[in-house]
């Protein structure tokens, strides 16, 4: 489809793709546990995110410092006291039932959830846990 503007032919972009980033959903635990108040981040374990099922009023244990086996959960590698892991997991419980984006970079601002955070330059040079 053509439009035509004072004699000059311009191609209609019938297609329109915004950026706009998805509605951040909330931890309903921040209200009685502040371990998402956590001063530092855990090493990127990953450079995309997650996606999990989550249930309702489910208690989830989301890993922060990037080195459990069970990712993107705590397995407890963090009480290791020989691996001095000063991140602790955050506890996560989601009003609705429905799939979710968990970040495992670990740098989210939203803690557990996926906030694009692992598309920043410092995040895609950093070396993951895993192999890219």
């Amino acid at each position: 489809m053509i439009l035509n503007i004072t004699k000059t032919k311009i191609p209609l972009i019938t297609k329109v793709f915004y950026s706009s980033s998805p509605k951040i959903p909330i931890n309903i635990a921040e209200k009685t546990i502040s371990a998402h108040n956590q001063p530092t981040n855990g090493v990127v374990y990953d450079k995309k995110p997650f996606k999990f099922t989550m249930q309702a009023g489910k208690r989830y244990s989301w890993c922060l410092c990037g080195r459990s086996k069970t990712q993107p959960f705590c397995d407890g590698t963090h009480r290791n006291a020989q691996l001095k892991i000063e991140q602790k997991p955050v506890t996560v419980v989601v009003e609705e039932t429905k799939e979710y984006w968990l970040c495992n970079c670990k740098q989210t601002k939203h803690r557990p959830f996926c906030d694009g955070t692992h598309k920043l330059k410092e995040v895609l040079d950093a070396t993951s846990i895993i192999r890219q």
